[in-house]
């Protein structure tokens, strides 16, 4: 996906803002492990500082994701923001730099989207704030069915009650 910028490069202190819906995603598919379920939709301004190009993007995509709990797929809504700076190439790439550099008229988004999506999904998204996941013994998903199984006991707490239990816990007032 790329934007044209060849009018606002010309000029500091231009600035244009362009929405873009788009299909042709599979350049930044193929850098991401989950599918795009929709278009990508995204409003750009971009503007001419008179030393580079400031890009702002705000964008959302519909992906399917993979529950963190019942690992189930959904689909999930994915808010993504980009704010970068871009200067025309002129001599040798330097990795150091902390900006990106374009030639020509045109400036690819496609590295940029696929890493602002991939920052902004969950690293443990769940379908739903009451998903119940699996049963940790059966491996039942608990949304769907119920199960039998006996619910374990916390034994991180077994000292302290064992202490408690004892009577050494307890304070005796002295006459």
């Amino acid at each position: 996906m790329e934007i044209r910028v060849s009018d606002v490069k010309k000029w500091a202190g231009r600035e244009e803002t362009l929405h873009i819906e788009s299909q042709e995603l599979e350049d930044a598919q193929q850098r991401l492990d989950f599918p795009f379920l929709s278009p990508l939709s995204l409003d750009v301004k971009v503007r001419n500082t008179g030393h580079e190009l400031l890009v702002e993007c705000q964008g959302t995509v519909k992906v399917q994701a993979i529950c963190s709990r019942c690992l189930e797929p959904f689909v999930l809504d994915v808010p993504f923001e980009i704010f970068e700076e871009f200067h025309e190439e002129v001599g040798p790439d330097d990795p150091t730099l902390d900006y990106h550099r374009f030639l020509g008229d045109k400036i690819s988004l496609d590295v940029l989207v696929a890493d602002a999506v991939a920052v902004s999904v969950p690293m443990a998204p769940v379908c739903s704030a009451d998903c119940r996941g699996l049963c940790p013994q059966c491996g039942i998903n608990l949304n769907r069915d119920s199960c039998d199984c006996a619910t374990p006991a916390d034994d991180r707490w077994g000292p302290l009650k064992e202490w408690a239990e004892s009577g050494l816990g307890t304070r005796q007032d002295k006459d």
